[in-house]
């Protein structure tokens, strides 16, 4: 009895596959946590007590940043970052503040003249197997303040396998943002947030259909200023309709009036904009994403990230 008892617990738990932590984190200007480096290596005539003042500062920024990341209750085993820093900075601040907690550290390249990048990080054992990283490149169909590319800082996909051995995509963006929103603002996030769609739908026909994309997408799920004339709810547009349909997994968190984007003590600035999609074939791996505000969170950025657990399929 007792080896059937095992036997039946081996084969319960894979047929569950794993359990993980995919989230998404808008770090604010986590370029300007490395000032004190900067400015040492390039103006090393620098006054001494300035640079000792900048790194007290840069130190504080990044301990809260690290202490919300390695907080128990948050963790990730992917983290999808926006508004991150240089490769070089990422892999130092992993080393130092993280304490090597993650084994792969990418910075992707973007168009962003402001050096806001998208980023990622990587727990022991979960493996990069693909990734696609230049639709950055791609062109807008009409023109824009930023010149004919239609993306700043993505979207970004890459295909992930799991110690168990599951494979799916994972992606991110950091979508135009609301400064000095009107109709043509609009209507720009609104090309973005189609073609993204239009991508996570070609991708999850490329052989591993199991896409979740996940990020700061800069709007709130239903309609908006400015998006009846501009052609649609953005977040809707994301999400797609008919055979392009996602699963928009924040839906009923933005429901519940969570806020993803804090912006500290500017009571104007609650609102729910990192938001979570996934393929169908995801839905049911999916448990019910979540604002991480423990801890450091309200100081350590103007966003909160927004993680969920993900119960996989057994390994494909």
């Amino acid at each position: 009895m007792r080896w059937i008892c095992l036997i039946l617990i081996t084969l319960t738990a894979g047929a569950r596959g794993e359990e993980f932590v995919v989230a998404t984190y808008n770090i604010e200007n986590f370029r300007e946590h490395f000032q004190a480096k900067t400015l040492a290596t390039t103006r090393p005539s620098l006054d001494e007590g300035l640079l000792r003042r900048l790194q007290k500062e840069d130190d504080e920024d990044n301990w809260e940043v690290a202490s919300v990341i390695t907080d128990p209750a948050f963790n990730p085993d992917v983290l999808m970052i926006q508004e991150g820093c240089d490769q070089q900075q990422l892999e130092a601040f992993n080393k130092r503040w993280l304490k090597d907690a993650y084994a792969t550290a990418i910075v992707f390249p973007s168009n962003s003249g402001r050096g806001q990048t998208l980023g990622m990080l990587l727990k022991a054992g979960f493996k990069v197997v693909d990734r696609r990283d230049q639709y950055y490149n791609e062109a807008d169909t009409v023109a824009n303040p930023r010149g004919d590319k239609l993306f700043a800082r993505g979207p970004v996909f890459v295909l992930i396998e799991t110690p168990g051995g599951y494979k799916f995509w994972v992606g991110t963006n950091h979508q135009k943002s609301k400064s000095g929103n009107g109709v043509e603002v609009t209507k720009w996030r609104n090309r973005e947030a189609t073609r993204t769609n239009q991508i996570i739908n070609e991708i999850a026909k490329s052989g591993v259909s199991d896409v979740i994309f996940l990020g700061d997408l800069n709007d709130e799920l239903h309609y908006q200023e400015f998006e009846q004339e501009a052609g649609g709810d953005t977040i809707a547009l994301l999400a797609g309709a008919g055979e392009s349909k996602l699963f928009l997994a924040t839906e009923k968190l933005a429901g519940t009036g969570a806020n993803s984007f804090g912006g500290y003590w500017e009571g104007r600035y609650r609102s729910l904009i990192d938001h979570i999609v996934a393929t169908p074939s995801m839905k049911d791996q999916l448990g019910e994403p979540r604002v991480v505000t423990e801890g450091l969170a309200k100081v350590a950025s103007d966003h909160y990230a927004v993680m969920v657990r993900v119960t996989s399929d057994p390994a494909n």
